[in-house]
């Protein structure tokens, strides 16, 4: 991890542009973001740890993180990705000794602007427009959970082609990506499936040519055909 603490006053017009703050002007970012670090990441560098102490918390600019938990027999159970514009950790601040309640991961080169806890304090949950932004933030995190909950009794290829279309963005009118290097245990582990399921319902949609996967990277060639399963 390196730290570019030069890069704030770029990152304060970044964050503008992201739906939470695009009606903030950039002298109120400055107060919310003083002090704040910018974490450059390579992939898999760990930001937050779970169960550490918490003394900051976390916007994404650009990449993505996966946010999980240890389960109880030493797996990790991934909770989100969050993507740029979200916000991490910001709610456990108010805590009197606050601990991470997750682990926070890089997907990817990625980018975090790191808030300390006493902006927190100070500015940010004095703000009940900021606090009802990050309030909506959490509630479509946990929609996005819930309906991955609703289908775990849905067949695993509906259950797959659900988080990879939930995770991808469209680059043409037929062709989806998934932005973030993305493995088959990932998405095991996302789901609560086995490595060995995911791994056989893949295969077939490549060889189908239905998704390409390159260095963990994958291509929906076909939505059309992924949007199918979630109707059987």
């Amino acid at each position: 991890m390196s730290v570019n603490k030069n890069a704030l006053s770029s990152a304060l017009i970044e964050l503008l542009s992201f739906p939470i703050f695009k009606e903030f002007s950039l002298e109120k970012l400055e107060i919310l973001c003083a002090n704040s670090e910018i974490f450059i990441c390579k992939h898999r560098q760990v930001i937050f740890e779970y169960g550490e102490p918490a003394f900051k918390f976390g916007i994404v600019l650009g990449g993505a993180f996966k946010l999980s938990r240890p389960t109880i027999t030493g797996e990790d159970s991934i909770m989100h990705f969050s993507s740029p514009g979200d916000i991490i950790g910001a709610f456990i601040m108010a805590q009197p000794q606050p601990k991470y309640p997750v682990t926070t991961a890089a997907m990817g080169p990625s980018r975090l602007l790191a808030v300390p806890k006493e902006n927190y304090i100070q500015s940010w949950k004095k703000d009940s427009d900021l606090i009802f932004k990050i309030q909506n933030l959490i509630s479509s995190r946990m929609s996005q959970f819930q309906a991955q909950k609703a289908m775990q009794k849905s067949p695993i290829p509906a259950r797959i082609a659900e988080l990879l279309l939930q995770l991808s963005n469209r680059s043409s009118s037929h062709e989806y990506k998934l932005d973030i290097p993305l493995t088959r245990k990932e998405i095991a582990d996302s789901l609560g499936v086995t490595i060995e399921s995911v791994i056989r319902v893949m295969s077939e949609w490549s060889k189908s040519g239905l998704i390409d996967t390159t260095e963990q990277m994958i291509t929906i060639n076909k939505p059309e055909k992924l949007i199918e399963f979630l109707k059987s």
